[in-house]
């Protein structure tokens, strides 16, 4: 069920509209403006399409990293889930120490 939050950023209302409960829409409004804030404290004499484009490109180069981030992990176990499959239909025995 979509939640609907009336959030005002940049003195201006919007309404966030999403399947994520009402809190956690809260928390991507509070996350926004918290961006927001960073970059008026660099460049003050920023304007709105400056400072929402430049929170954009913040808020996507995190999630990008996070991303990468992610994926190398996703990775990581992957892998030594096939390594551990294999030990295990193979018969190898397993113990507490045993490194993969």
């Amino acid at each position: 069920m979509a939640h609907l939050l009336k959030a005002e950023i940049l003195g201006q209302e919007f309404t966030l509209k999403g399947d994520l409960e009402e809190q956690s829409l809260e928390k991507v409004a509070a996350h926004l403006k918290e961006k927001i804030k960073e970059i008026q404290a660099t460049l003050p004499g920023a304007n709105k399409v400056q400072l929402s484009v430049l929170a954009a490109l913040n808020i996507t180069y995190d999630y990008f990293l996070l991303k990468e981030e992610f994926d190398r992990t996703m990775s990581t176990l992957e892998t030594k889930s096939r390594q551990w499959l294999l030990k295990l239909e193979t018969g190898f025995p397993l113990s507490p120490s045993s490194e993969v």
